[in-house]
């Protein structure tokens, strides 16, 4: 019996700390040149590179020219979306968020319920500058106007799209899609809420 609640005891300690290690963003050093203020997505095959006030994340294989500040991979079959920052490396469990700070900038990175039972992932730049979801499974171009319905908030989609990434803008009325056929980058800025 005493094992047992020594046991439970630690089961519970641990819950926490991992409770506490997630409410506590992890601070990443700050950049030493000028910081843009608004940010840009450039699809790459299935992936994307995003630039945000001096964030750079890698998606799904997008290979950037510097080091990312983070790599992030999408759920696929029996596996969470994941998480890198340098060697440190993480899965995000459905509903699981993880905040980041690099200097005066926030991000937090959320798994939610996407279609075909894989998360999606909702990235929350700042306080709510700007969103982008990542769905990890393809939708139909019909559902296409229902992504602002289920990610609320969110400007802005990358879809997978006949093999490859493609930037859906939300909330605009029009469901103009920028995906193989747009030679630059989708910029955006922050968004007024």
């Amino acid at each position: 019996m005493v094992k047992m609640a020594t046991a439970m005891a630690m089961a519970v300690l641990v819950w926490w700390a991992c409770l506490a290690a997630q409410a506590a963003p992890l601070r990443l050093p700050a950049g030493k040149g000028a910081v843009a203020q608004g940010g840009s997505v450039t699809a790459s095959a299935q992936g994307a590179l995003i630039r945000y006030r001096g964030w750079l994340l890698a998606i799904d294989g997008a290979v950037p020219e510097e080091r990312p500040d983070i790599v992030l991979t999408s759920a696929d079959a029996g596996h969470a979306p994941q998480l890198q920052i340098g060697p440190m490396r993480r899965g995000l469990p459905l509903w699981s968020a993880f905040e980041l700070v690099k200097g005066s900038a926030r991000l937090r990175i959320t798994a939610l319920p996407g279609s075909d039972a894989l998360p999606a992932l909702l990235l929350d730049f700042g306080d709510s500058d700007y969103r982008i979801v990542i769905p990890a499974a393809p939708i139909e171009r019909q559902a296409y106007p229902l992504l602002a319905q289920r990610f609320p908030g969110a400007d802005l989609a990358l879809l997978l799209h006949e093999g490859r990434r493609v930037m859906l803008p939300l909330g605009h009325g029009s469901a103009q899609v920028f995906g193989a056929e747009q030679a630059v980058p989708y910029r955006f800025s922050k968004i007024k809420r």
